[in-house]
């Protein structure tokens, strides 16, 4: 997904997952190193959902926290997951009219009540039925082609990419 969000704007720039939180911490460090010295002009970056905490509340200045004690590779998004970003109303409002759905705002927002620190992950069903989507879609497909309407003139684009490749 954030390789289709930022492919254009970052052409240099590969995302690769390396799994769950605790993975990441324990062999991060060890990768950065070997492949430092095998690729000595790359750049290595560990991005982590805010959900760092393997689902315990984690708040902004939790994350903060994180940034200012860890090295400065290290970056944290500043809503919850990528999801979050994803299910943005600007998103999704995009995304239904390309596909000649409608979005069901009214519905959207009485169950999104903070698009930065919510779960939304685990509620891609809803999400799926505020565009009108009825048939069965896949999860992961739903949000890869939600990723293909998160464009640099959008709000929710720049606060991701701020915490990507500013560091804030």
């Amino acid at each position: 997904m954030y390789n289709t969000i930022f492919a254009e704007a970052y052409p240099d720039t590969l995302f690769i997952s390396s799994g769950g939180n605790t993975e990441l911490d324990q062999r991060s460090a060890v990768a950065i190193a070997i492949l430092g010295k095998v690729f000595s002009n790359l750049e290595i970056w560990v991005l982590k959902d805010r959900d760092m905490a393997s689902g315990k509340p984690t708040s902004e200045k939790d994350r903060i926290l994180y940034l200012q004690n860890n090295e400065d590779n290290h970056r944290v998004l500043r809503r919850w997951e990528i999801e979050n970003y994803l299910y943005d109303k600007e998103v999704l409002q995009k995304y239904c009219t390309h596909n000649a759905l409608v979005f069901n705002e009214s519905a959207y927002d009485a169950f999104v009540q903070d698009i930065d620190n919510q779960n939304l992950k685990d509620e891609t069903a809803k999400i799926k039925n505020f565009c009108g989507i009825t048939s069965g879609i896949n999860p992961e497909k739903f949000k890869l082609s939600l990723s293909d309407f998160v464009s640099p003139d959008m709000k929710v684009y720049q606060d991701l990419a701020a915490s990507i490749f500013l560091r804030q």
